[in-house]
């Protein structure tokens, strides 16, 4: 792919993002990403297929990619700390409240069984979980890892819907602060 074709299907990505965020997948058409980035229909389709196609790569390219490479990293570490992965996360989402807003548009969207990311959403925390299982986390005695992820994606999700409804916030802080909950003192004393 030529420089322009990537310029091209990059400013295509970025206005689906958009669109996704703020019309859902179904109230977005491949015409407005056309008109929103200066070409045909025929020319959004060279680059990404068929809608479900662009769907699908905004999910898994832009969305997912940084935030898979947190956790491929903390697999090499020795006894990472499941607050550090949160933090880098965290750090990664304040920087992206656009992809943040669209994902955020499709979970909720894609509740619907037939919508076309259901799936990817029905078993996106699951693979997380099943990829964070092969790290050696440090944490307290009698503390599951399993289930502090699982809350942590509960309170990720929670955290990043009232920063997106108030812009402005700082959403390391915001986090910071639910760390508190998730990670009481004295019990992981030396684990957060």
């Amino acid at each position: 792919m030529g420089n322009e074709d990537v310029d091209r299907r990059t400013a295509i990505l970025n206005a689906a993002v958009e669109s996704f965020g703020t019309l859902g997948y179904y109230g977005t058409s491949l015409q407005k990403i056309a008109t929103m980035v200066g070409l045909t229909k025929a020319g959004v389709l060279h680059y990404v297929g068929s809608k479900e196609g662009l769907l699908t790569t905004v999910l898994n390219e832009m969305y997912d990619r940084e935030t898979e490479d947190v956790t491929a990293n903390m697999v090499r570490e020795a006894e990472p700390l499941i607050a550090d992965m949160w933090r880098r996360v965290v750090a990664i989402n304040a920087k992206r409240p656009k992809l943040v807003h669209m994902f955020s548009t499709l979970s909720a969207e894609a509740l619907n069984p037939d919508h076309p990311a259901h799936d990817y959403f029905a078993t996106r925390e699951e693979h997380v979980v099943d990829v964070a299982r092969n790290i050696r986390w440090r944490v307290p005695a009698g503390v599951d890892a399993e289930q502090m992820l699982r809350a942590g994606f509960a309170m990720m999700d929670g955290i990043q819907l009232r920063w997106l409804r108030k812009p402005g916030q700082d959403l390391n802080a915001m986090w910071a602060r639910c760390e508190d909950v998730l990670f009481p003192l004295p019990q992981w004393e030396g684990c957060r």
